[in-house]
Protein backbone atom coordinates (compact mmCIF):
# COMPACT_ATOMS: atom_id res chain seq x y z
CA UNK A 1 0.00 0.00 0.00
CA UNK A 2 1.40 3.24 -1.37
CA UNK A 3 1.75 5.54 2.57
CA UNK A 4 2.19 8.94 0.26
CA UNK A 5 -1.16 8.25 -1.00
CA UNK A 6 -2.89 7.09 1.92
CA UNK A 7 -1.78 10.29 3.92
CA UNK A 8 -3.00 12.60 0.95
CA UNK A 9 -6.36 11.27 0.61
CA UNK A 10 -7.87 12.28 -3.02
CA UNK A 11 -5.59 13.90 -4.43
CA UNK A 12 -4.85 15.57 -8.30
CA UNK A 13 -1.50 16.21 -9.69
CA UNK A 14 -1.51 19.50 -10.74
CA UNK A 15 1.33 21.65 -12.81
CA UNK A 16 1.54 24.73 -13.28
CA UNK A 17 4.12 27.51 -14.10
CA UNK A 18 5.87 29.59 -11.68
CA UNK A 19 8.23 32.63 -12.12
CA UNK A 20 11.94 32.08 -10.86
CA UNK A 21 12.08 34.56 -8.06
CA UNK A 22 8.67 33.41 -6.49
CA UNK A 23 10.24 29.59 -7.00
CA UNK A 24 12.82 30.47 -5.75
CA UNK A 25 11.28 31.85 -2.33
CA UNK A 26 9.10 28.91 -2.25
CA UNK A 27 12.16 26.73 -1.99
CA UNK A 28 13.65 28.88 0.84
CA UNK A 29 10.84 28.85 2.88
CA UNK A 30 10.59 25.38 2.65
CA UNK A 31 14.37 24.65 3.56
CA UNK A 32 13.88 27.10 6.20
CA UNK A 33 11.04 25.00 7.69
CA UNK A 34 12.33 22.12 7.04
CA UNK A 35 9.40 20.56 4.22
CA UNK A 36 9.22 20.32 0.97
CA UNK A 37 8.38 22.99 -1.88
CA UNK A 38 5.22 20.95 -2.64
CA UNK A 39 3.91 21.32 1.00
CA UNK A 40 4.75 25.19 1.10
CA UNK A 41 2.73 25.47 -2.25
CA UNK A 42 -0.29 22.72 -0.61
CA UNK A 43 -0.33 25.20 2.56
CA UNK A 44 -0.32 28.44 0.69
CA UNK A 45 -3.40 27.38 -0.96
CA UNK A 46 -5.32 26.15 1.90
CA UNK A 47 -4.48 29.16 3.13
CA UNK A 48 -5.84 31.41 0.40
CA UNK A 49 -8.83 29.25 0.77
CA UNK A 50 -9.43 29.45 4.14
CA UNK A 51 -9.34 33.72 3.73
CA UNK A 52 -10.89 33.69 1.00
CA UNK A 53 -13.81 31.25 3.01
CA UNK A 54 -13.92 34.21 5.69
CA UNK A 55 -14.02 37.37 3.53
CA UNK A 56 -16.97 35.67 1.92
CA UNK A 57 -18.64 34.90 5.01
CA UNK A 58 -17.88 38.67 6.31
CA UNK A 59 -19.53 39.74 3.72
CA UNK A 60 -22.65 37.71 3.88
CA UNK A 61 -23.05 38.99 7.63
CA UNK A 62 -22.58 42.42 6.58
CA UNK A 63 -24.87 42.03 3.97
CA UNK A 64 -27.57 40.26 6.58
CA UNK A 65 -27.49 42.94 9.06
CA UNK A 66 -27.11 45.41 6.84
CA UNK A 67 -30.20 44.48 5.13
CA UNK A 68 -33.09 45.20 7.58
CA UNK A 69 -33.99 48.45 8.04
CA UNK A 70 -35.22 49.26 11.15
CA UNK A 71 -38.83 50.84 10.31
CA UNK A 72 -40.83 53.79 11.65
CA UNK A 73 -42.32 51.76 14.41
CA UNK A 74 -39.61 49.71 15.04
CA UNK A 75 -38.03 53.16 16.04
CA UNK A 76 -40.75 54.42 18.05
CA UNK A 77 -41.07 51.34 20.21
CA UNK A 78 -36.65 51.56 21.00
CA UNK A 79 -37.40 55.19 21.61
CA UNK A 80 -39.83 54.15 24.25
CA UNK A 81 -38.01 51.56 25.44
CA UNK A 82 -35.02 53.58 26.53
CA UNK A 83 -36.97 56.54 27.94
CA UNK A 84 -39.02 54.01 29.81
CA UNK A 85 -35.50 52.62 30.93
CA UNK A 86 -34.38 56.30 31.98
CA UNK A 87 -37.80 57.32 33.78
CA UNK A 88 -37.31 54.35 36.07
CA UNK A 89 -33.75 55.12 37.80
CA UNK A 90 -32.76 51.63 37.73
CA UNK A 91 -30.13 51.17 40.05
CA UNK A 92 -28.03 48.38 38.05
Amino acid sequence: MCVYCFAMGNVTQVAFQLDNDSLAAVDALAEHVATSRAEVLRIAVRELLARRREALIDEQLASGYGVTALGDEQVLQADRSVEGLSAADLDW
